[in-house]
């Protein structure tokens, strides 16, 4: 069995740190919400993450929510990235759009 390529370039250049797949994009029209919400599905060795460019603030909340967890599959890390988001999108909730987010493939 061949080792992930991944793996293999670190072993071939040791000044690689770290690297992270962008499995892809999902973007999902919501009721009420201007901006579309996408998550950036990222694979950083086995694990997968969820990024979503909305961050939820529910009525009465101090910080902003985003689901930031590692999961064990794509289909994972994209169902709690959105979970996240409509669980917190209750009346009265803000919505602050991630400056950066196309280019940051990490938090």
């Amino acid at each position: 069995m061949t080792p992930p390529l991944d793996n293999d370039l670190q072993t071939r250049f040791p000044d690689i740190l770290r690297i992270h797949e962008l499995v892809g994009i999902y973007e999902i029209a919501v009721r009420d919400v201007e901006i579309p919400l996408k998550i950036k599905i990222v694979r950083s060795g086995d694990r997968y993450t969820g990024i979503a460019n909305l961050a939820v603030r529910e009525k009465g909340a101090k910080e902003y929510y985003r689901d930031t967890r590692q999961y064990p599959s794509k289909e994972a890390a994209l169902e709690a990235a959105v979970n996240g988001f409509f669980i917190h999108l209750s009346p009265g909730a803000s919505i602050r759009e991630i400056k950066g987010w196309e280019s940051n493939l990490v938090l």
